[in-house]
């Protein structure tokens, strides 16, 4: 029988600030390839050396090879990439993610093709297809390649650039939920109960976000907002309930968005007995809202006030003001919710003066964590194509570090030495 692995080409750093999740874009396609009765397979990288990965991937000896990729993960993706062509010469490599949805171009030397954006259904088709007309990996002109949303294949004379889609609220209830089958959970939730004594796994509920920070790049989900339906979300609840886990990472780039669906997960959740932390606008939130969240079992909100200064604001396009910011801060703490805050210091067009506004402004809130960091210019975002001399190519895995991957006029050295100057005063106050 025909086989796909899926990798996901994540190996543990074991730094102090990582938060480990399985896959769940790995789970939702395997969820759509089993309706299709496809064997798939979740090889997650996490808990595994590569040479472990490589023996598994060779005895599973699949047909399809699919990995994804993110800045992060570019080096891990070709690395197993190379393993896979050498091992299984005769394995369809596809590549799929944020960078390659971005530059398809730059992955089409190691892979055979690659599908951007959001290819819940296009990829499982393809793959069905491919399997039914018992093609190799040389025959793919033999498939309607043009009906596959988001396909870009360049390579041996093959041009293929279909557009990418966004499916719509409609569509996505008809989506099965994430298979979480090939997963370690015991692993997950060892890492996790050591952190924080929680067994926290995450789950979607929004897709996509209207706003344009100037730092951010949206490349799968893009601008158009989606919600998930409640029922299926809490569906999906219950079964992370089963697997053991009894807290939850709401991974939305915008889950307080939309005021009225909050309050029914609110609504729904009361009574349940799980934790829940998640991203939140600084705007849109009162007392009775944060009260609300508090009530159904919110434990921590992260908020991206990013700078303590107007203008800098400005700078990031960021559609907040300091004050609303400060406001949402109070509103969180006085409901008994944890509150962490991101920043992002040395932005290219601010002042040492707006940086110092920064810490100032932030050992003035009552907040539970703090961090820090310096711009960090995402493929796909305004603020890559502003900056100079970015080494396009370079495979960024530094965590939580002052190194500037692009020609910056501030002292890395001065910013990390006020960063670490910062952090102790803000342990300090919480003594």
């Amino acid at each position: 029988m025909p086989r796909v692995a899926l990798v996901y080409p994540y190996f543990r750093t074991r730094s102090s600030t990582e938060l480990l999740f399985p896959p769940l874009g790995a789970a939702s396609l395997a969820s759509q390839l089993h309706m299709l009765e496809i064997e798939t397979k979740i090889f997650d990288c996490t808990f595994e050396t590569f040479e472990e990965i490589q023996k598994k991937i060779e005895s599973y000896q699949p047909d399809i090879v699919g990995l994804y990729s993110m800045v992060t993960l570019s080096r891990n993706t070709f690395r197993i990439a190379a393993m896979v062509r050498t091992s299984l010469p005769d394995s369809l490599l596809v590549a799929g993610g944020p960078l390659p949805t971005l530059y398809p171009e730059r992955y089409c030397g190691a892979f055979d093709v690659i599908f951007r954006g959001e290819a819940d259904r296009s990829f499982p088709r393809f793959c069905q297809d491919l399997f039914h007309l018992k093609l190799s990996r040389h025959q793919l002109k033999e498939l309607p390649l043009d009906k596959y949303e988001g396909l870009f294949i360049n390579r041996n004379g093959l041009q293929v650039d279909n557009p990418t889609v966004h499916y719509l609220e409609e569509e996505l209830e008809s989506f099965p939920l994430p298979y979480r089958g090939d997963f370690d959970h015991l692993a997950y939730q060892k890492v996790w109960s050591s952190q924080d004594g929680s067994k926290t796994t995450s789950i979607i509920t929004t897709l996509g976000c209207p706003y344009n920070c100037d730092f951010c790049s949206r490349p799968i989900f893009g601008n158009l907002f989606r919600r998930r339906n409640l029922d299926t979300v809490f569906d999906e609840i219950e079964h992370v309930r089963r697997l053991g886990y009894d807290s939850l990472w709401i991974a939305d780039d915008n889950f307080t968005l939309d005021l009225n669906y909050l309050k029914e997960f609110c609504r729904r959740m009361a009574g349940l007995k799980i934790k829940w932390s998640c991203l939140s606008r600084v705007t849109g939130i009162d007392e009775k809202i944060a009260g609300l969240m508090k009530a159904s079992g919110c434990k921590r909100v992260y908020l991206g006030l990013e700078t303590g200064d107007q203008a800098t604001l400005k700078l990031m396009k960021k559609q907040a003001t300091l004050e609303e910011g400060r406001n949402a801060v109070h509103l969180f703490h006085k409901a008994g919710i944890e509150v962490a805050a991101f920043f992002i210091v040395g932005y290219p067009g601010e002042t040492v003066a707006s940086i110092e506004e920064t810490f100032k402004y932030s050992l003035s809130l009552p907040l539970d964590n703090i961090s820090f960091n310096v711009p960090f210019p995402l493929p796909g975002s305004k603020l890559f194509e502003r900056v100079s001399e970015v080494d396009k190519d370079m495979d960024w895995d530094t965590e939580n570090e002052v190194t500037f991957v692009y020609k910056s006029e501030f002292d890395p050295h001065w910013l990390q030495l006020r960063i670490n100057t910062t952090l102790q005063a803000f342990a300090d106050k919480r003594k």
